[in-house]
């Protein structure tokens, strides 16, 4: 399989979005434990959960797409399906084997849902998503493992380049770390990059409590032949 830091737009894109830190490879959004999704708050079930700031931001894009594959690398024992299933869409659930083989025994694959075991050495998870054509958003419980700038730098790489008409979800990302992510507009893959305020768990005087520290970071790819 080709490596994804050799498809087309990658180079194109690492310059737009070149952020003075080496190139960690795209493991690093892999390599941790199930479950360890980085700092974050408003998690309906714990740590491997998405917030529920890149759960509204994920059901944005499916009410655009309802047919979309929604990615999620590194999920644990995440049970965001549940609450995004609009009885269309096909989950795909990424993790290192051992991890993946933990989910399956909890949460059972099931006909829009499945779990795949990818090592941390591979990128090889674009080759999994089917129907591409239908919409892809790939979502990221957490501050991913590893220097943030490189990993940002590459994960917006693969899914410009695999992915036209899709989305990013970074969820529970430092605010200066998602400022790292807005060179990527100058690129012509990219249509938006935007961030969105994370609402801590909890409520205060019956008001949300905000994470102020923490946001969610969503990118948006252009269609192919739109720029």
């Amino acid at each position: 399989m080709t490596e994804p830091s050799r498809h087309d737009g990658h180079t194109a894109l690492t310059r737009a979005v070149r952020l003075h830190a080496p190139l960690l490879p795209f493991r690093a959004v892999l390599s941790r434990p199930y479950g360890a999704a980085g700092p974050g708050g408003g998690r309906p079930g714990g740590p491997g959960e998405l917030s529920a700031t890149a759960e509204a931001a994920v059901r944005g894009y499916l009410r655009r797409r309802p047919d979309a594959t929604v990615v999620v690398l590194g999920e644990g024992l995440g049970t965001s399906f549940q609450r995004l299933d609009n009885g269309r869409l096909t989950w795909l659930s990424v993790l290192p084997a051992a991890d993946a083989a933990a989910r399956r025994m909890v949460l059972p694959d099931a006909p829009r849902r499945h779990t795949v075991g990818r090592t941390g050495a591979g990128a090889d998870w674009p080759a999994l998503v089917g129907a591409v054509e239908r919409g892809v958003v790939v979502a990221l419980p957490g501050a991913p493992a590893g220097p943030v700038a490189g990993v940002l730098r590459d994960l917006l790489a693969v899914c410009a380049a695999r992915f036209p008409g899709g989305a990013l979800v970074v969820d529970a990302l430092p605010r200066w770390a998602a400022a790292m992510a807005y060179p990527a507009r100058l690129h012509p893959a990219v249509a938006a990059v935007h961030t969105l305020p994370l609402v801590a768990e909890g409520r205060s005087g019956g008001r949300p409590r905000w994470a102020p520290r923490l946001v969610v970071c969503v990118v948006r790819f252009a269609a192919r032949g739109a720029r």
